[in-house]
């Protein structure tokens, strides 16, 4: 059983992939704010993150916390699935093309609305990975 972080402003989002990857049988935190995160994942030790982009007091709040879970060395490794609706909302067209570690140093990337099955596989596979936290 994995511990599992998602950090999302949309609460019913946040409870819908909680459910569904308790159903899978991971533990599953949510958290509706990006303010104070970095505290929260040191504190917690998730084995994996999953993040929104946006939030209503920051539009790059999510990005902007990638960054610095890469910068702390107590969260470094943590893989990070990043969820967002910004191609929807602004014309950008990210893609998992455009990670990278300086600008979205993230593992993996999904477009909402999410398909919950596509989540759930991506998720098993960066668990998967020998250099997943809590792998020995």
């Amino acid at each position: 059983m994995a511990r599992i972080m998602v950090i999302d402003d949309d609460v019913e989002l946040a409870d819908d992939l909680a459910a569904m990857l308790k159903s899978a049988g991971h533990s599953v935190k949510t958290y509706n704010r990006v303010e104070g995160a970095i505290e929260q994942l040191t504190r917690e030790k998730p084995d994996l993150l999953v993040l929104d982009v946006m939030f209503p007091e920051d539009a790059a709040g999510g990005l902007n916390l990638a960054i610095k879970i890469r910068q702390d060395q107590a969260t470094q490794a943590l893989p990070v699935i990043l969820l967002t609706n910004v191609n929807q909302e602004f014309p950008l067209e990210l893609s998992p093309k455009d990670i990278d570690p300086k600008w979205m140093p993230v593992q993996d990337f999904l477009e909402k609305p999410v398909d919950l099955q596509r989540l759930l596989k991506k998720v098993d596979a960066l668990l998967a990975r020998p250099s997943a936290p809590g792998r020995k």
